[in-house]
């Protein structure tokens, strides 16, 4: 355990005065970002103005589900389709409202009234599957390297060496995924629980860096992180990137306590520093305040999209109804996208490639074989990004 000095007390002050006097008001951070970043938020703010939501018009919806005819009409399995199978085409403007939201405005943003109701799971999938491709490149997840994950208790243990949150129904602890872009679609909501939060870390950075500048230095040199048993056959373990790093302007965040609190269980794997610890407490803390923390409830046929870099993500715990249709679902994506920001070096070991707009991310995972490489391949030239990585 981290043994903290007389520092560690008068840092904590700060941060709890901190929380009754705070204006609202960003805080100055050491070297903010420049260029086309998103917004640094609190949660009063999102409370207020709800232009995260994005609803559906009608004839987005006709058009979605036009485009899914067009591609159960091609007789393709999903791994040989591509976005031109389907043809989305009256969705240019949510296409670019997406991006906008993204890139540079909240980092996030909610789908609203997506045309699931009449529709199974399968084709739900489907339909899932070929938004997601317009939007850039679908990246694998888990040990079993899907594409599209699924999301519901399974009875999962989240605090195991190899516990993953998303088969349990346990509350999450806040984390960043693997992936520009982020992406749940609700298919089922739970009997009680089960709501969706989220903060932004560059506002979180900013508070950081400019109450105490030693944990924003902590927080942005390496800590390792446990591949917690997904790794493919050609990674290791394990690896080591920083929590906070920047490049030409562009801020990251890649955060994963759970599977940094398991990586020293590796041989020859260092446990975090002092400061580190204390760096990881405050900003646990920190993440989770009324202040920075915004819950939302999916609906069914909500989509909700984050990009990954900025926002940090969790769930609350939930109870579940017993009839098995009704159960608490979710579609999960992770995605590469074509506009996406540069990556500092040091995240390489995660990402395998930092460049903008370029393939990368995922969890490769045990199954990623010819026929996901063939996809990722056809998928990257129809979206013009550079694939570089093995998988």
């Amino acid at each position: 355990m981290a043994q903290h000095g007389s520092g560690f007390e008068s840092r904590k002050k700060i941060f709890l005065d901190n929380e009754l006097s705070h204006s609202g008001q960003p805080a100055a951070s050491a070297g903010s970002s420049v260029g086309a970043m998103p917004k640094a938020w609190r949660s009063k703010e999102l409370t207020d103005d709800h232009a995260w939501v994005r609803e559906l018009s009608t004839e987005e919806r006709k058009g979605l589900i036009v485009g899914l005819a067009a591609f159960e009409n091609s007789g393709k399995p999903l791994l040989q389709s591509s976005a031109q199978d389907f043809p989305f085409d009256n969705l240019v403007q949510l296409l670019a409202d997406v991006r906008q939201a993204v890139s540079s405005e909240l980092g996030f943003v909610v789908l609203r009234g997506l045309p699931i109701e009449s529709l199974t799971v399968e084709r739900i999938r489907a339909l899932y599957w070929g938004l997601c491709n317009h939007l850039g490149v679908l990246r694998p997840q888990g040990v079993k390297s899907e594409l599209i994950g699924d999301v519901r208790d399974a009875g999962g243990n989240y605090r195991s060496a190899s516990g993953r949150g998303y088969n349990t129904n346990a509350r999450l602890d806040y984390h960043t995924d693997m992936a520009d872009l982020v992406s749940l679609l609700c298919i089922n909501a739970a009997k009680a629980g089960g709501e969706s939060r989220i903060a932004c870390s560059i506002s979180l950075k900013d508070e950081i860096a400019s109450k105490a500048p030693e944990l924003f230095e902590a927080l942005c040199r390496n800590i390792h992180y446990s591949r917690k048993g997904e790794e493919s056959p050609e990674e290791a373990p394990y690896y080591a990137a920083p929590i906070f790093s920047e490049r030409n302007g562009f801020f990251c965040c890649r955060y994963v306590r759970n599977h940094i609190r398991y990586a020293h269980e590796f041989d020859g794997v260092p446990h975090p520093d002092d400061y580190q610890v204390e760096a990881m407490d405050i900003l646990d803390r920190l993440v989770a305040s009324d202040e920075f923390t915004f819950e939302m409830t999916l609906q069914p046929g909500d989509m909700q999209i984050l990009n990954n870099h900025v926002i940090l993500h969790s769930r609350t715990d939930f109870d579940d109804f017993e009839e098995e249709s009704k159960k608490r679902h979710l579609l999960r994506a992770w995605i590469s996208t074509p506009y996406s920001q540069p990556l500092s070096p040091a995240l390489e070991a995660a990402y395998h490639d930092v460049g903008a707009g370029a393939v990368r991310g995922g969890i490769l995972g045990q199954q990623f074989d010819e026929a996901k490489r063939g996809y990722t391949k056809k998928a990257a030239q129809f979206h013009g990004m550079p694939y570089r990585i093995p998988a």
